[in-house]
């Protein structure tokens, strides 16, 4: 069996930050390329010298140096049949096709929710009125679930032996 392959392009563009910020400070520096951060970690080498204990302070300097181009993604899932890999891809195909569905509360709307990258807030710092927290997702160039190339195939080969692969989305799934 020939291994599967889907990649829609993505219906919608990506939401991006509401408003970008950059760090104004003599350890980072901004490239067409590049953001460059200079960091220092500091520490304590403790030892024994004649019966007493000696803490000295060291710190090392480090460069973390990131691609402001974002590259396109691609995902194998070798086992794409099985639970983790059917869910990983419903979950990103639900949301860059925005599906929703009806519930007895009413209508969900497919979402990143409980997404590390996607639905969480870090504070950047203080401002006038408060603490100011952006999506973690705008802290560094990264791409986007909605971006990635899934390819893969079944684990198991075309006839697996014993009882059917199981499935996160049933057959007539709907679609609002």
């Amino acid at each position: 069996m020939a291994a599967q392959r889907w990649v829609p392009a993505s219906p919608e563009p990506r939401a991006e930050a509401l408003e970008p910020f950059v760090v104004e400070s003599p350890d980072v520096a901004y490239s067409k390329d590049f953001i460059e951060a200079q960091y220092t970690y500091s520490t304590a080498h403790v030892c024994r010298e004649g019966g007493v204990t000696k803490v000295r302070p060291c710190s090392t300097r480090f460069t973390f140096r990131t691609a402001r181009h974002v590259p396109r993604l691609g995902l194998m899932l070798v086992g794409w049949g099985g639970n983790n890999g059917t869910t990983v891809t419903a979950a990103v195909l639900a949301n860059r096709l925005g599906l929703s569905w009806m519930t007895k509360t009413g209508r969900k709307k497919a979402n990143y929710y409980g997404s590390l990258l996607q639905a969480s807030t870090v504070c950047l710092g203080a401002g006038p009125t408060g603490d100011v927290y952006v999506p973690f997702r705008d802290l560094l160039p990264m791409v986007h679930p909605n971006d990635i190339v899934f390819d893969g195939r079944r684990g198991a080969g075309p006839d697996p032996p014993g009882p059917p692969a199981l499935s996160v989305c049933p057959p007539g799934c709907p679609r609002g």
